[in-house]
Parts: structure tokens; C-alpha cells; sequence
């Protein structure tokens, strides 16, 4: 019987989309081996039909954090025996979860003290937040199992069934099968990487008026009210919030449909690039070099003369006109011409 190998993922959207390459060849490092990835429930529609993946175990939304949620982790590995298990998250409660639970070879990269909890601590790249953490990602895979593969960019395929059911959302939202659109992401986790819902709505009359293309407002429940003010705010028709009404994989589908997107370095971002999209992103706390969204079809905006440019801080800590300089510093106008161009001739 062949090796059973875990794969625990990130914790988050843009992260797990970065860990697609690692996930999808994990069966190839380990021939004859059956594949389980453990992923909190939210994010578990990303890895649907992954050809890579033999099963998919999921994280009550409740436990992914914290003492009591480290012990109910444990509980879900432990009723798999496995041999081999990966540890993506970098803290040390989910390396504890696999050393109670059993998992008889451990590997992770060392960080937060777990060094002890692993079987196979890898250091991280030198100098520190140097490579891009897609392919820090792959790394673990490839040092992990010692095997030579090259990496691939995250690519996230949808399939028929996906397509109609998100054309169905799109269509009781106004927008027929012929529509284009632009995909406007106008929220990100991280206080300190939104560009604002004024200016969105500013861009979005833009669109609508100088490119003759509709818009959809794409992001998780949380943020449909702010959608629904942005589409006031904009003053125009032809502007449809989905926010909260799509699965990861729908989402994926409108997406891939899409002439463009335009949003903050997020999730959305991240999973539009896995997606084909034409991506416009938005960047100024995060860094680039680690974090941006892999598109050869990308154009990226930020304030590189910045010296606060790239503080990887969730909250601007800067005070009076210097507060969010590196979003607020990035016009409408600029947007606007970097997707006109993009979206030119299609």
C-alpha cells in the first residue's frame, strides 16, 4: 500500500492560490501515494476536482485559530494515520496539530519555535522574503520529497458546470451572455491595502461611461454593503454586485470571462491571475518580490519612491498627509488609462 501524504494549506485566499503548485504535483513527488488536503471549510471550493488531490478534509471556520482549535485539528489527522504530512502555515499550533496527531514525518519550515515539532525543519530561503512565496511554497515540495520538479505559475481551471452556474448569477444580477464587463475587487483583509470605495466608484462611472463595459463588484459576504455604496456612489448603471453570492469556483468563472480585473493586492487578485485574467493590481503595503498575484498579463501600480512603500502592515501606522500615501497617491486617472490600455483591441 502506498504512502498517505497530508497537506495542510494556508489559512487564507491569496496564500492557498499561491500553494496551488505545490498541492497539484505533491502526488507526482511520491509515486503510488494517495494525496489529502486539510484547508479550513471556506476555502475548500478552490481544490474541487484538483486531479492532484484524492481527498479533501475540511476546518470548522471555528477552529482554525487558537489552543481549542489546534486539539480539533488533531482530532481530524489522527483519524488518517499518514505517513508524510506538509505543514504550510508557518505557526506553531498547526505543526502541533500533526506531531499529536501522529504524522509520522513532519515538514515545515522552521518559524515560530515549532523546530522541535518537525521531522524535517527547513530553513527559509536566504535573505529572508526574497523569493516569491508561491515558489517558497513549491520549495518545501521540492526539498521535502528531494525530487527536481519545475515549477509552474498557479492555474486554477474551471469547468462547464462552474461556467453555468456563474453566468446564471450574472444573469439574474442583469448581465446576459454576451455582456463584457470588468472585474472591480474592491475590499482586501488588510486595512492598509485599499485604494477606497470613493475612488472605485469613481473608476467604476469611468468604465462605464469611456469604455462602454459594465462592471461587477466581486468579494465575500462581508463586503456586499460596502458594494451596494459604491454602486450608489458611482451614479450610473451597469455596475452589478456579486459580492457574497459566489462560490471560490463561480467566482473563478466570472473571472475567466472577464475582459479585466481591477482591485487591491488580495485574494480576488490572486485567484483572478490563476484564473487568465487580465489583472490590474493596486499595490503599496505589500511587497511585491513575496506577495503579488503570478500573471504574465499583469500591470502592476504603486509608488516605488516611497520610503514607507512595502511596509507589509495590516493598519498604516503614519499620521496627517504621509497616512496611506501609497494608496491614496494612485490616481483615478491612472487606473483608468493602465486598464484602457490593457483591455485595448479585445
Amino acid at each position: 500500500m502506498g504512502l498517505k501524504v497530508l497537506v495542510r494549506t494556508p489559512n487564507h485566499l491569496g496564500d492557498c492560490v499561491m500553494a496551488l503548485p505545490m498541492i497539484s504535483e505533491a502526488r507526482e513527488a511520491y509515486p503510488g501515494a494517495t494525496v489529502t488536503v486539510l484547508t479550513p471549510e471556506s476555502l475548500a471550493d478552490l481544490f474541487v476536482g484538483n486531479p492532484g488531490i484524492d481527498d479533501l478534509w475540511t476546518i470548522p471556520t471555528r477552529h482554525v485559530h487558537g489552543l481549542i482549535g489546534m486539539m480539533k485539528v488533531k482530532e481530524i489527522i489522527a483519524r488518517g494515520a499518514f505517513d508524510v504530512g506538509y505543514i504550510l502555515p508557518p505557526s506553531f499550533g498547526a505543526a502541533s496539530s500533526f506531531k499529536l496527531a501522529g504524522v509520522k514525518e513532519r515538514i515545515g519550515y522552521i518559524a515560530d519555535g515549532r523546530r522541535l515539532l518537525l521531522t524535517k525543519p527547513l530553513p527559509l530561503p536566504e535573505p529572508l522574503n526574497s523569493h516569491h512565496r508561491s515558489v517558497v511554497y513549491f520549495d518545501l515540495l521540492r526539498r521535502g520529497a528531494g525530487v527536481g520538479f519545475e515549477y509552474a505559475s498557479p492555474k486554477l481551471v474551471v469547468n462547464d458546470s462552474d461556467r453555468d452556474r456563474a453566468n446564471q448569477i450574472l444573469a439574474d444580477s442583469g448581465l446576459g451572455p454576451n455582456d463584457r464587463y470588468v472585474v472591480i475587487g474592491f475590499q482586501a483583509v488588510a486595512v492598509s491595502r485599499r485604494w477606497g470605495t470613493e475612488r472605485f466608484a469613481a473608476l467604476a462611472q469611468r468604465i462605464v461611461g469611456g469604455l462602454n463595459l459594465n462592471v461587477v463588484l466581486l468579494g465575500a459576504g462581508d463586503d456586499r454593503k460596502a458594494g451596494d455604496q459604491l454602486m450608489l456612489m458611482s451614479g450610473v448603471g451597469s455596475i452589478h454586485n456579486v459580492a457574497g453570492m459566489t462560490s471560490l469556483r463561480e467566482s473563478a468563472a466570472i473571472l475567466a470571462r472577464a475582459e479585466a480585473f481591477v482591485g487591491n493586492d488580495s485574494g480576488p487578485a490572486h485567484l483572478a491571475a490563476a484564473s487568465g485574467a487580465r489583472v490590474i493590481v493596486l499595490s503599496g503595503a505589500d511587497d511585491p518580490r513575496e506577495t503579488s498575484p503570478i500573471s504574465t498579463r499583469k500591470t502592476l501600480i504603486r509608488r516605488e519612491r516611497l520610503s514607507c512603500i512595502g511596509c507589509v502592515k495590516n493598519v498604516c501606522p503614519l499620521k496627517g498627509d504621509a497616512f496611506m500615501r501609497c494608496m491614496k497617491e494612485i490616481s483615478v486617472d491612472e487606473v483608468y488609462e493602465a486598464l484602457r490600455e490593457s483591455v485595448k483591441g479585445r
